[in-house]
């Protein structure tokens, strides 16, 4: 069992302050990194209410997980297979209440749950009821976020978009490895992330601290806690806990690396942050929702978080298009299509699966694979590119 733990408060909404402090974790040091300076920084002042919920939040998503193992009706499985909780829609629909239609662009987020009530308890997402003891946690959860959107102006972020993944990580989340999921939320402008936080709510070992990072490179702000890394690791390619493409496989042979296996996008940016990772290269596909608030935060800290088809065709970095209506704007005709960016899944059972196309794909999906790395040093990104143009002409990329 998870014991629940206070979270440390979250810092000053104003003021500054730059380097790094010594704070300590579960044995090892962590290190509260971040450039902070508040006034005339609209952006900034977005994370820092953003953090506060994230916070807030943590306390009941640690309560789910704790009772998640012994109550699965907390939990289902969607179409693609992929699982869902009851955390996923109350994080989703908390973040919604934060940042509210009325003042920001538009709103994106993984969920698409029905049938919510969190007006009164029994509260409930598609048939799925909180128990008592978490109905009191998230009504006083709910409480703080009622009133930390009153600190978010009605009228600065009109331009801005929300794009959010509530449980970053639902799979882990589900399977006790709880500690490689995040709160994933991204702000974008001109269909760019300008903005992001990412949040693991639930800490490394029981007792110990809970790590996150914030960052907009446009206004020069970070601000976070890393666990991080004791600098003894191998150079690594970060993958996911599953099995991983024909194309990665060969790639680490070529390069010599280890594997490292982690659960969630956001995560998997975090661990790079920390050191614990040289490269996150992915060429089966995620969404917008996984990587926006992820390509922020990497970017505001010196990285890159890229397409991978531009690396591999024309070793150039490019970003993914961040919009909500409308059709993909980030084709890949190499790519396949599959129950995860599949529009309408009954196309899949066809006898013969119609190649992927605008209209038949997710607008969402990551179709041209992820390539990221904190490390912009040219010599290493120079050894990792040409690896992956080598590779790819022998085993292609799976992109989906």
């Amino acid at each position: 069992t998870l014991a629940l733990i206070s979270p440390p408060p979250p810092p000053p909404p104003s003021g500054t302050a730059t380097g790094s402090r010594l704070g300590f974790g579960f044995g090892v040091a962590m290190m509260v990194e971040g450039k902070e300076e508040s006034a005339g920084k609209p952006l900034t002042k977005l994370l820092q209410v953003a953090e506060k919920a994230c916070f807030a939040m943590a306390d009941f998503v640690q309560a789910v997980y704790a009772k998640l193992h012994g109550e699965r009706e907390l939990m289902n499985k969607k179409a693609d297979n992929s699982y869902f909780t009851i955390a996923d829609a109350l994080v989703q629909v908390m973040v919604r209440i934060l940042f509210p239609d009325e003042k920001f662009k538009e709103f994106c987020g993984e969920e698409s749950a029905k049938g919510i009530n969190i007006d009164k308890p029994p509260y409930s997402v598609d048939g799925m009821e909180l128990p008592k003891d978490l109905g009191a946690s998230f009504q006083k959860t709910l409480k703080k976020i009622r009133e930390l959107v009153k600190s978010v102006d009605a009228q600065l972020y009109r331009d801005i978009g929300v794009f959010v993944d509530p449980i970053d990580g639902t799979r882990e989340f589900c399977t006790g490895t709880g500690n490689q999921c995040s709160i994933c939320i991204g702000f974008v402008k001109n269909e760019l992330p300008v903005a992001g936080i990412v949040f693991r709510p639930i800490p490394e070992k029981e007792g110990a601290g809970l790590t996150f990072m914030a960052g907009c490179k446009a206004e020069g702000y970070t601000h976070g806690v890393l666990n991080k890394s004791d600098g003894k690791d191998p150079h690594s390619i970060l993958t996911t806990n599953g099995s991983i493409s024909k194309f990665t496989e060969d790639l680490l042979t070529e390069l010599k690396f280890g594997r490292y296996k982690a659960g969630g996008c956001g995560n998997k940016m975090m661990l790079l942050l920390e050191g614990k990772g040289s490269v996150y290269i992915q060429d089966r596909g995620v969404s917008r929702w996984d990587t926006c608030a992820a390509q922020a935060v990497i970017e505001a800290c010196g990285g890159i978080l890229s397409k991978l088809t531009t690396v591999e065709t024309s070793r150039t970095f490019e970003s993914y298009h961040y919009k909500v209506a409308g059709e993909n704007k980030d084709m890949n005709e190499k790519a396949c299509l599959t129950k995860f960016n599949a529009i309408d899944k009954s196309l899949l059972s066809q006898d013969s699966v119609p190649k992927i196309s605008a209209e038949n794909v997710n607008p969402q999906s990551n179709i041209c694979g992820i390539f990221a790395s904190k490390n912009n040093d040219k010599e290493f990104l120079k050894k990792v590119i040409d690896a992956v143009q080598k590779v790819s002409k022998t085993t292609s990329p799976q992109y989906s």
